[in-house]
């Protein structure tokens, strides 16, 4: 296979131009989205052929189900039924998971919400118990709605050490763990209000320890259940036309993470936490569980059919493609590869930024992005900066057969450069977004290089000269 031929463009973005972070969402459409901060509803726009770009229109209030201005914005655009899931701003101000789901039927003019039959509780809950849900999956199969939501109910302990009287002034509560008579709870310093000034101390975050036992706590069988086991989780799949869905599945495991996609033979679901499975079903309805290995990434916008995984290995990086009937399918090795700065998957293929060398030694993720809205100031980790010679592009039709260049060649930048790469998969084409920082310092070792701790320390900005590059694909 021939490299890719990356041509540079500068897209007319308009008002969009504030716009950033390219991500693969199925159906051949890439998205970009605007983040001000978690008190503002997200926007995005999209594009069917990187260069002429329009807004989604999205339910009122939308926001994505996460804080992170790099986060995914959790919509399916895969099929002709859209489904996007998150929380509105306009009823839950705080809130910074899942709550809500939403559909369309006419690509976004108009959205309906979704409502998951939840089961009865055959008890209630005991005092001071929370119950907390949050919405990890939701795509469409067809006219067919799948949404995976996970349910734990935990002890609000420090309410009810505060209620009880246990609960030391000034102090705020870090952990507890059982011991012979109960359990023992550590407790740190209360955090300073905001614009108080904070004296350094070598003590301010020393841990404080205390045992109580289950007398003190007062706790009933079922309070005693709870926080032994810290929380009781279940894990429950409904399915339907919609708008309403009953549930076709539950699993009393504990999960952080779903990542679905639906084809035309089935639906695969892929849990990850302390219990990780590849679950799969031909209706909604009925479904069948099996083994998932080690995945460390998963390709941005990977439905269309097929989920993309990838893993480290002893020899390098581990591809791996996931479908209905074939399951978890290892497709490629890429030796030397030790880390992936960007990953996305979608009609056009899959394409990987891999990190050799020196650059594979750092974690990807460690570039700050500052969104300053309200007076305030988020901190959102984003994509690291690595030297172009460093930095591997590699690009496959179907996973099998594999095409790299470095991104010194690929976007024809001095190797020495340190530089970021967006990548997003299209219908027939691939777009790049590449973040130019310019030649890495040489530092001596006396050199010194002043810090600021506090939390009003602005850091020391860098201008990246922003580039965009395009590959089509036959």
């Amino acid at each position: 296979m021939s490299p890719l031929i990356w041509t540079e463009f500068r897209p007319d973005l308009g008002k969009f131009d504030e716009f950033q972070h390219f991500e693969s969402a199925g159906g051949g459409r890439v998205l970009q989205s605007l983040y001000r901060g978690p008190e503002v509803p997200i926007r995005l726009i999209m594009t069917a052929n990187g260069a002429e770009w329009s807004e989604l229109p999205l339910p009122d209030g939308f926001h994505v189900a996460d804080l992170g201005s790099d986060a995914g914005a959790s919509i399916d655009m895969a099929g002709d039924r859209w489904v996007a899931f998150g929380w509105d701003l306009t009823r839950d101000p705080h809130e910074n998971v899942g709550r809500e789901v939403w559909f369309s039927d006419d690509q976004g003019s108009s959205w309906t919400e979704v409502n998951v039959e939840t089961p009865q509780r055959s008890e209630p809950l005991p005092p001071y118990a929370i119950e907390e849900s949050a919405v990890l999956e939701a795509l469409a199969w067809g006219s067919c709605l799948v949404v995976v939501v996970r349910t734990s109910t935990r002890l609000d302990l420090e309410a009810l050490l505060a209620d009880r009287g246990l609960m030391p002034t000034g102090k705020l509560l870090n952990f507890w763990e059982p011991s012979r008579h109960g359990f023992t709870l550590t407790f740190i310093e209360e955090f300073p209000s905001e614009g108080e000034s904070v004296r350094p101390s070598r003590g301010r975050w020393r841990q404080h320890k205390q045992d109580v036992s289950h007398e003190d706590l007062g706790l009933s069988i079922r309070q005693q259940e709870l926080l032994q086991k810290r929380r009781d989780t279940v894990v429950r799949i409904y399915a339907g036309d919609g708008p309403s869905l009953p549930m076709t599945a539950e699993y009393e495991r504990w999960v952080y993470k779903i990542t679905g996609t639906a084809s035309a033979e089935g639906i695969v679901l892929a849990t990850q936490g302390e219990w990780q499975a590849l679950l799969t079903s031909a209706d909604g309805l009925a479904w069948d569980e099996d083994p998932l290995d080690s995945v460390e990434l998963w390709g941005d916008g990977g439905g269309d059919g097929a989920l993309w995984a990838a893993a480290r290995t002893r020899k390098g990086m581990r591809f791996d493609r996931i479908r209905y009937q074939d399951g978890q399918v290892p497709v490629a090795l890429k030796e030397g590869v030790k880390n992936l700065s960007s990953f996305a998957a979608g009609q056009a293929g899959v394409v990987a930024a891999g990190l050799t060398g020196r650059s594979a030694r750092r974690e990807p993720g460690l570039m700050q992005t500052r969104v300053r809205t309200a007076g305030r100031t988020y901190t959102h980790s984003g994509h690291g900066d690595y030297r172009a010679d460093e930095l591997w592009l590699g690009w496959s039709r179907d996973g099998d057969a594999w095409t790299w260049q470095p991104a010194s060649e690929a976007f024809g930048v001095d190797p020495r450069r340190r530089i970021s790469v967006r990548l997003a998969v299209g219908k027939d084409f691939l777009l790049a977004e590449v973040s130019d920082f310019g030649m890495m310092w040489k530092i001596t070792r006396d050199t010194y290089i002043p810090f600021d701790p506090s939390p009003t320390g602005d850091g020391h900005a860098v201008a990246a000269r922003r580039r965009w590059f395009m590959a089509r694909v036959g």
